[in-house]
């Protein structure tokens, strides 16, 4: 094909609109989508407006969607997606779940106030001195490592279902990347500075959907630093609520059985008061979730004393690491 089409989402402050773009391949051959962008910028369309800074994949600030996914401008290939979505035209888009200020370019300052929620920075053991600096093993640091890679392009946050479903009530992934990273850092005085404001804000509604880890240019998996920082709290004496009842429920049923019981773990999970008064036991029987004899028990499931044997030494694998 002589040439490709791409269409921006585009925004002047009063209305949102798709303009199209008709591009010579000889002019983008090889090149990312930033460079197709700033192409368009330089010789189609000065009034373009998209945020850049680095374009080697270190500063975050050229996060955009494509076809409706998440990418980083800077470190993704024309070509590569054209090849992806076997086709010969592309829509880029601002990234979800953000506040569109200008064509591409989206609003930070709500991100950076919910980084400041989970005070992502260190403060040091008492030990820390001067002269010789707060020690730290190889492998103490290799627990982090990954964490530190984030750039805060806002990938994760603009694919994240709960976020857009309710980002009133939930900080993004990377946020509680930052938060489990600040926590998990053997230099650490008090990991709970970090977990504590992070399991009063959306900790536990995480839907593990895992599109975090899907598009995350630096492959950081957001939803298992959810989890460490869900151990974390629990261990630290933050266990009630429905999240750690719900973990414990399912928990329960795998120890039982090896098969979750609906109707068990609503009721683990909820209380039967809770359970009864908002429907919840008809909507899940409405919905073919649940069988109300269930309640009776399950049978185990085939090879659930090697199930149970697994839990056991993982719960001792754990508690050695205490």
């Amino acid at each position: 094909m002589d040439a490709i089409t791409i269409t921006i989402e585009r925004f002047d402050g009063a209305k949102r609109y798709r303009q199209e773009y008709k591009v010579d391949t000889n002019d983008i051959r090889n090149k990312t989508v930033l460079a197709t962008l700033i192409h368009i910028k330089e010789k189609l369309d000065p009034t373009l407006n998209f945020t850049a800074s680095c374009r080697s994949a270190i500063c975050g600030a050229c996060g955009v969607r494509v076809n409706g996914h998440a990418v980083l401008a800077c470190d993704t290939k024309i070509e590569d997606l054209l090849a992806i979505y076997d086709a010969d035209a592309l829509l880029v888009s601002p990234l979800a779940n953000y506040t569109v200020l200008s064509d591409l370019v989206v609003d930070w300052e709500p991100s950076i106030e919910n980084l400041r929620v989970i005070h992502p920075e260190l403060e040091a053991k008492s030990e820390f001195s001067r002269e010789k600096g707060c020690t730290q093993s190889a492998a103490e640091y290799e627990n982090i490592r990954l964490m530190w890679d984030c750039i805060l392009c806002g990938c994760c946050a603009s694919e994240c279902n709960k976020f857009t479903a309710n980002n009133k009530d939930y900080l993004e992934p990377f946020v509680f990347t930052h938060a489990w990273r600040a926590a998990a850092d053997s230099r650490s005085r008090d990991p709970m500075t970090h977990g504590k404001p992070a399991a009063d804000n959306g900790l536990w509604k995480c839907v593990h959907c895992q599109e975090c880890a899907n598009v995350c240019p630096k492959q950081i998996k957001s939803v298992d630093d959810i989890a460490g920082l869900r151990a974390l709290t629990v261990k630290r004496g933050m266990n009630q609520g429905k999240g750690p009842k719900h973990a414990r429920a399912f928990l329960a049923d795998l120890q039982e059985t090896g098969r979750l019981n609906e109707v068990k773990l609503a009721l683990r999970t909820e209380g039967l008061s809770t359970f009864l008064r908002v429907g919840l036991a008809c909507t899940l029987w409405k919905k073919g979730k649940m069988n109300p004899l269930e309640v009776l028990g399950d049978d185990p499931i085939q090879g659930h004393a090697d199930l149970a044997r697994m839990l056991d030494a993982a719960k001792a694998a754990t508690q050695g690491k205490e």
